[in-house]
């Protein structure tokens, strides 16, 4: 990031990366996907499986999106960005589904809810993510 971007300018480019992302899903183009990561990513799932690099990412949602996610649709609900430096920014993504087949011993909901949070790298205008984990959200009412 150039030290003229304002905290506006990096929300707006973070954005447009999770735009991006939201898009590449839903168009099921999983290459498209796996190039919004550094070559070296980490991503973790909703049920805490760790895929390590871009090429194991883009693999590991090939095959997810030709079975359980064909029919699958993402919407970002919300995004909160928060700079950590001129280089890093963690964005954490409110986000919904529907489309989502369930498997044996898992039935997903037909909205499933979650939180995604993305630690974005950048160099000047080009932000990829280097880190993400994906977590359902679980309908349950904390004890008070």
């Amino acid at each position: 990031m150039t030290s003229t971007m304002t905290a506006t300018g990096i929300d707006a480019v973070v954005s447009a990366v999770v735009t991006t992302v939201v898009d590449a899903w839903n168009r099921h183009d999983m290459k498209a996907y796996s190039a919004l990561f550094t070559e070296d990513a980490d991503f973790v799932n909703v049920v805490g499986m760790h895929f390590r690099g871009r090429p194991q990412i883009e693999a590991v949602h090939i095959d997810l999106h030709r079975t359980i996610f064909k029919n699958s649709n993402l919407r970002a609900v919300s995004t909160a960005v928060r700079l950590v430096n001129d280089q890093i920014a963690l964005a954490h993504i409110a986000w919904e589904m529907t489309g989502a087949e369930g498997l044996p011993g898992w039935n997903v909901p037909e909205l499933r809810k979650g939180m995604m949070s993305l630690l974005l790298v950048g160099s000047g205008d080009r932000w990829l993510i280097t880190a993400a984990q994906n977590t359902e959200s679980v309908p349950l009412e904390l004890p008070k």
